[in-house]
């Protein structure tokens, strides 16, 4: 482990002295992009059902899981080696917590764009976190995600009970435009390739750079797909005044699949997810803790 992993103009020898007081730092946050790779490709293989299924390639045979993070969670409980995974994916996402919360600590100049990248980072966090959370749940009840309650459900119930409050119908609009927004950053990252500087240039394995960069292109752009259906099923929930058009990952997954193009979006999206997650495994080994710059 060099100091040259770490990266941040402002503070440069902070971030150097912390890179030699924990050598294993950034190794352990590596870890945590395994686990993270682990449930984005879940997602997308669990998405991939949701294709076959509006396609009529696989009639009858409708996924048991939600195409979501938590369902991906919920996947790897239900297989044989349940809980000892559960427990190893929970001790990733947790690191890949850390990963994220020391980013924000790390010094960076004082900017808008510092502040909103550092709300980003901390925003990511919480999700993972969150994430952990729920795979130790399952963990602790034997593997079994039997009555856990589905994102979709999560996510109409919290719709419903917000505009049930003065104002709630426009804090849903306004939810729904900002997750759209994220889709278009999430597109834009995707397209200009903008987490090329997250990455170490030299490369670990036999896989070239550029490869991994391509991976990360069209990850991305599935993620800003999914990120783009659920803010605008938000915001069509709050038009029309009815919460349970509000939906997840994979209840907006489905709500496209009545037509040719929509299939053909959930296809790319599908497939996507499943790149993303490779490419989080696959450039595990190059990524650098860089600060909020």
């Amino acid at each position: 482990m060099t100091s040259s992993t770490f990266t941040g103009e402002t503070g440069s020898q902070t971030v150097e002295d912390l890179a030699r007081r924990h050598p294993g730092l950034v190794m352990l946050g590596r870890l945590g992009w395994v686990a993270k790779g682990l449930v984005y490709g879940v997602v997308g293989l669990l998405a991939v059902q949701i294709a076959l299924d509006a396609s009529g390639r696989d009639p009858g045979n409708t996924a048991e899981q939600e195409a979501s993070q938590t369902g991906a969670v919920a996947e790897i409980a239900d297989t044989s080696f349940g809980e000892i995974a559960l427990y190893v994916v929970a001790a990733g996402l947790l690191l890949y917590a850390l990963w994220r919360v020391i980013s924000v600590l790390l010094p960076a100049e004082n900017s808008a764009k510092t502040c909103l990248t550092r709300v980003g980072y901390l925003a990511s966090a919480a999700v993972y976190a969150a994430l952990a959370w729920t795979a130790l749940s399952f963990a602790r009840h034997s593997g079994s995600s039997s009555g856990a309650p589905g994102e979709d459900a999560k996510v109409e119930r919290f719709t419903r009970e917000l505009m049930e409050k003065s104002g709630g119908r426009w804090l849903i609009g306004a939810l729904g435009v900002l997750v759209i927004a994220i889709g278009v950053y999430f597109a834009i990252k995707g397209l200009q390739a903008k987490f090329r500087d997250e990455l170490e240039p030299r490369g670990v394995g036999p896989i070239r750079h550029e490869t991994i960069i391509t991976l990360g292109r069209v990850g991305w752009a599935g993620r800003a797909i999914v990120m783009g259906l659920v803010g605008w099923l938000l915001v069509r929930a709050a038009v029309r005044f009815r919460p349970d058009e509000a939906k997840g990952f994979d209840g907006a997954l489905k709500e496209v699949t009545d037509s040719g193009l929509g299939v053909a979006l959930v296809w790319f999206a599908a497939i996507a997810l499943v790149l993303y997650g490779l490419f989080c495994v696959i450039s595990a080994p190059r990524q650098r803790l860089k600060s909020a710059d």
